[in-house]
């Protein structure tokens, strides 16, 4: 479903049938002939892509009643009658050649009546030929049409006629019967004609010179400004240039006073390319049921659409419901300030939605991708629709990520730079998606960090332990081999066995802990066993792949799972095997038992000895106690060597993870930069945004002041220290050396004092080092990770250009200068859609017409709502769309409706921004002055 807007049709508006004299083909007499060429012609239009032609046989309208019914008959995909807006417009027309001297066509509506097309060639002094011949005579001359402006003289004089006709004269360079040619400038300057036709492209038919008569340049030419067409001049039977010299036209109804109005504003409206369209736009808005507007079905236009009407009828209520919807902008839990356009807004869906239980549905493309958005008044809950998908409950941020548009309420745009994250917004808003994603790998890379900071400190705390317990199991192995060496008289062989005890300890355990070892490898290795498994069922195919490339991205992934099964096949040998091999009755578990017994017969030789050995009896129980607490230390220790083998190298991921944050950190300030540098570019210089980098320290210094609250270091210490840190060349890089001296301080401990040399930026930017001690005192590992965590924002500066390289700050410009650069770069900008509720409250009056100018080339790149009540902004911006909302009653202000949907070529809608919005009838004024005549 389209809305009623204008839209871009392709169109030839020179085409012949077989009743023209020069015919190349068989000629269509009787009546099924006829019909059967019309039949053709239509599918050729299709099969070129033609959404439009006009049928301009010379001074004859014979053929043109079969090609409209057969294209009125043409049936669609399904077979039934086709009454899409997609069906050939078919246009009664005529090719004249006229007394001026020159040739021109006649293009009359679309759905101008057949019985009357006989009265146009007798109002034109036609003599018609007999319909059932075969081809038309020799083209006889009318010369009683000097001027252009006789065929306007005679057409007007005639009701029927009136406004359902344009002329368009041929303005070939050197064409045949063309006006462009020596001693034409009088007729050229004369004729009320907004368009002409070329034969051929105008890339190749028109020269420089004729390029600027046609622009309004020539004074010579009566600064005449004329729209062009590019026409095949298709006459034979192959329509093998039917559409090859075509025009994209714009309009909401296939009139002639549609094609007036596109002339009107050929920039906007005619294109001889494929016009580029916004690629992302909002296309239909729904209401299931509201206090003031009732249910709302409305469809939007791709390009601009226009909401008009008294104050007071519903467009800003229109545009709130749409940006609620959309999740833009949520409103502060804690601010309720009247200007507030968010608390407004918050206000507006609480008395008019809630109360009926209302839900607002909103459709969008990105990119072809149909999406629907449904957010519920009652609940505030959000759902999410993808194309073929189902409706799924989602965040309010995962809409804003998915379409951030850019959208501004009453007289919001001038107060931008109130409020210093409005102008982050506007900065930030085209490039949203980036640094959302940028946001989501830091809060990613974060996560890891913190996470691995835990295990980072596990890790130094096994190392310290590790370092602790080889000393006592040093100290302990040094006290057992002095008491051993202090029992005399023994034997040798007692001799040998008390020294043997060390390292029949050491067997035991590093046994124990080889057991350890091989089961936990085995249970590894039993889990990536599983975990194979798993990536290749997760393996799934590719649904909708080329036939080209399907089968063979088929096979990789049957190859790729048959290679990870085999693995796991494998692998689960390898572990049924090593688990084998721990049974009792393998070689492993008989080593074992062999090694066990040696163990228990020296161990009990050992204790033989000592039972002998009654002469030392204390000194044996203090060697048994000491060589008990050995062996306990020993086990100690081969578990805190494998704890912290387990633990991998976290310090090294630690320094991995920090670099990876800071190349984060540096990129998303990139982008930031770059998009400054481009808005500065796309005011034209009026706003210069600069972004410095890392001076944005306010939570970073908060987060300090919080991690050290108590220390009694004096409150201006830590404002020169982060003023010192603003003021570095690179303050990310200072920052980052600031967190490795406080760890350094951290891990220190706060009962020992760090070398000077250890925290030269500390000292450096204003923390000397009795302060340091004092933030030594205080510092904590979660306080110093939440301090290292806290991101530095970049900071931005925005400045308004007053004359040429004098600046002031932005604040400091008036409103309507502040708006003005704003609005341009809103205009100048590409991507998501831009909403407006009435900029011209916020723009300066004679700013007004740049703005239109803009216009024109913004909603080529971008889709463009705006509600106004400056019919200049509607009728010389050309809006596609023309919303116009009223009283339901007239007078009575308790309801709103949409009155009327269209655009500027349907007289309706000229009628409305005539009567309702201000300066109407000067807006259409000077539309028509614009062109000359």
């Amino acid at each position: 479903m389209s809305d009623n807007g204008a839209h871009f049709y392709r169109c030839d508006f020179q085409v012949h049938t077989p009743r023209d004299t020069n015919w190349n083909g068989a000629r269509a007499t009787s009546e099924e002939d006829r019909k059967e060429y019309a039949q053709k012609f239509v599918g050729a239009c299709r099969a070129r892509n033609l959404n439009a032609v006009a049928i301009t046989d010379h001074h004859d309208f014979a053929m043109f009643p079969y090609i409209r019914s057969a294209a009125e008959a043409e049936v669609g995909a399904d077979g039934d009658l086709d009454k899409s807006r997609s069906r050939l417009v078919v246009f009664p027309g005529l090719e004249l050649t006229l007394g001026v001297p020159c040739q021109a066509i006649l293009i009359l509506d679309a759905d101008f009546p057949v019985d009357r097309l006989p009265s146009v060639l007798d109002v034109l002094g036609v003599d018609p030929v007999e319909a059932a011949a075969e081809a038309l005579p020799p083209v006889i001359r009318l010369d009683a049409i000097q001027n252009f402006s006789d065929i306007y003289d005679l057409f007007d004089a005639r009701p029927w006629l009136k406004g359902r006709y344009i002329v368009l004269p041929n303005v070939t360079d050197g064409g045949h019967g063309g006006v462009m040619r020596k001693g034409m400038q009088t007729k050229y300057k004369s004729m009320p004609c907004v368009g002409g036709y070329i034969d051929g492209t105008v890339e190749s038919k028109v020269g420089k010179g004729n390029r600027r008569i046609f622009d309004g340049l020539d004074a010579n030419w009566g600064n005449h400004r004329i729209a062009l067409f590019q026409t095949s001049d298709c006459r034979n039977a192959s329509y093998d240039v039917l559409g090859k010299h075509s025009t994209w036209v714009k309009w909401a109804t296939p009139t002639a006073e549609a094609l007036r109005q596109a002339c009107l504003a050929d920039d906007s409206r005619i294109s001889q390319k494929q016009p580029q369209l916004p690629g992302i736009y909002i296309s239909r808005l729904s209401v299931s049921n509201s206090k003031f507007l009732g249910p709302v079905e409305l469809l939007l236009n791709p390009q601009y659409t226009a909401l008009i009407g008294g104050r007071g009828t519903g467009k800003s209520t229109l545009l709130d419901y749409l940006r609620w919807c959309l999740c833009d902008q949520p409103a502060s839990a804690d601010t309720d300030d009247v200007a507030n356009p968010m608390s407004r807004r918050r206000r507006l869906i609480e008395a008019t939605l809630k109360p009926h239980g209302g839900h607002v549905e909103v459709h969008f493309t990105l990119n072809r991708i149909q999406h629907i958005v449904r957010r519920h008044a009652d609940s505030g809950d959000t759902f999410l629709k993808v194309g073929d998908g189902e409706l799924e409950h989602v965040r309010e941020e995962d809409v804003r990520a998915l379409l951030p548009i850019h959208a501004y309420s009453q007289k919001q745009l001038s107060s931008v730079s109130v409020r210093v994250e409005e102008l982050n917004r506007f900065v930030t808003a085209p490039i949203r998606a980036h640094l959302d994603n940028f946001d989501r790998s830091i809060s990613d890379v974060s996560g890891r960090l913190r996470e691995n900071y835990a295990t980072l400190q596990r890790f130094r705390d096994l190392q310290s332990n590790v370092a602790r317990s080889v000393l006592l199991e040093k100290s302990l192995a040094d006290q057992a081999a002095n008491l051993r060496a202090s029992l005399t008289g023994l034997s040798d062989e007692d001799r040998i066995l008390l020294d043997q005890k060390p390292t029949v300890d050491q067997v035991r355990r590093a046994i124990s802990q080889w057991d350890q070892d091989l089961g936990q490898s085995v249970d590894a290795v039993d889990s990536l066993v599983q975990q194979l498994g798993i990536q290749a069922d997760g393996l799934s195919s590719v649904v909708g792949a080329p036939s080209s490339l399907g089968d063979g991205a088929e096979g990789v992934r049957t190859e790729i799972q048959s290679v990870l099964r085999e693995l796991a096949a494998t692998l689960t040998g390898a572990v049924t095997a090593a688990r084998a091999s721990m049974a009792e009755d393998h070689a492993l578990a008989i080593q074992r038992h062999s090694v066990g017994v040696e163990i228990s017969r020296l161990d009990a030789a050992y204790e033989d000895v000592k039972a002998r050995s009654t002469a030392h009896e204390t000194r044996l129980a203090e060697l048994n106690d000491v060589e008990s607490r050995r062996t306990a230390a020993g086990d100690l220790l081969n578990e805190q060597r494998r704890q912290l083998a387990g633990l991998g190298q976290p310090q090294e991921l630690h320094s991995r993870l920090r670099s990876e944050l800071i190349r984060l950190y540096g990129e998303r300030s990139d982008c930031l930069d770059g998009q400054c540098r481009e808005v500065t570019a796309l005011s034209g210089g009026l706003l210069h945004a600069e972004m410095r980098r890392g001076h944005g320290l306010g939570d970073v210094e908060v987060k300090f002041r919080a991690v050290t609250a108590g220390s009694n270091v004096r409150g201006s210490r830590f404002e020169d220290f982060f003023r010192n840190i603003r003021t570095d060349s690179d303050p990310l890089t200072t920052w980052e050396a600031v967190l490795i001296e406080l760890e350094t301080l951290l891990l220190a401990g706060p009962d020992k004092q760090v070398q000077s040399e250890q925290t030269p930026n500390l000292t450096r930017l204003g923390i000397p080092e009795p302060d340091q001690k004092r933030i030594q005192q205080k510092l904590s590992t979660d306080g110093w990770l939440d301090l290292a965590m806290t991101p530095i924002a970049d900071d931005p500066i925005f400045q308004y250009q007053t004359k040429e390289k004098e600046f002031i700050a932005f604040e400091q410009a008036s409103a309507g200068q502040q708006a003005t650069a704003l609005l341009r770069v809103l205009l100048a900008q590409t991507g998501m859609p831009l909403i407006i509720d009435q900029p011209e409250e916020d723009l300066d009056s004679q700013v007004i017409e740049d703005v239109v100018t803009q216009l024109w080339k913004a909603k080529r790149g971008r889709q463009v709502i705006f509600a106004s009540h400056n019919a200049n902004l509607v009728v010389n911006g050309d809006a596609e769309l023309v919303v116009v909302c009223d009283y339901r009653a007239s007078g009575d202000q308790s309801g709103g409706r949409i009155k009327l949907e269209g655009a500027i070529d349907i007289p309706e809608v000229r009628e409305e921004i005539t009567h309702v919005m201000e300066g109407g009838e000067k807006a259409f004024r000077l539309r028509k002055e614009k062109y000359g005549y």
